[in-house]
């Protein structure tokens, strides 16, 4: 016959452990350590442009447009000729900005062409190689790209050099995570001061824009 003392202290021993177990239910479940690391974007609601985003038109444009784009997406193909359009109306109330969004699971060259593109930039070449990019879109590959490097009178040597170091690779993350803090999801995108606008806008959309944020 067991002894009460012992009974005692089994349900006793039970009954820590269920308290225990429902204790530890009660609590809130964190988040681990490396969950909450630098390369988590904060949200942010405009882009920043700065001296290493290539841009086209004044500096002091009443109206300026962020794009973010991938070289290898279509609608950013049609985006860009309608851009190139638009400019031609409003040449001194303009500033077109190109910031990179490269889509690798979709477009495995994306951001071999971002990089280039910039270093292209550093000779004074990034919208000639830009404008290549998209016309040789449906047929680009990594000799293509060298090919358009010449074609657009690079000093090809310095810009291989560039290319294959990834030396710009540093302004395609920056732009690719800003685009993540500002929440895009599709390319391209474009931003008018704090608003934003997805896909391939037309013409006329985006002359209805311009002259909206002009009467602002």
């Amino acid at each position: 016959m067991p002894r009460p003392w012992t009974t005692f202290l089994a349900i006793g021993t039970v009954s820590a452990i269920v308290l225990v177990f429902f204790f530890l239910r009660l609590q809130p479940i964190r988040p681990p350590q490396d969950a909450m690391t630098d390369e988590t974007p904060t949200s942010i609601d405009v882009p920043t442009v700065t001296f290493v985003n290539p841009s086209m038109g004044p500096s002091d444009a009443a109206v300026e447009i962020v794009t973010f784009g991938d070289f290898q997406c279509d609608p950013c193909k049609t985006l860009a000729v309608n851009l190139r359009t638009v400019m031609r109306s409003f040449p001194t109330g303009l500033r077109i900005v190109w910031k990179d969004m490269p889509n690798e699971d979709a477009h495995p060259l994306a951001t071999k062409a971002a990089i280039a593109a910039h270093c292209a930039d550093r000779q004074g070449k990034f919208w000639e190689f830009h404008d290549a990019l998209f016309e040789r879109q449906a047929y680009l590959t990594e000799d293509e790209i060298v090919a358009i490097a010449s074609d657009v009178d690079l000093d090809v040597q310095a810009f291989s050099r560039c290319a294959e170091s990834n030396d710009t690779l540093a302004i395609v993350r920056k732009d690719f995570e800003e685009g993540r803090a500002l929440n895009i999801l599709a390319t391209p995108t474009i931003f008018i001061g704090s608003e934003s606008y997805a896909g391939e806008l037309t013409v006329e959309e985006l002359t209805g824009l311009i002259r909206q944020e002009l009467v602002k």
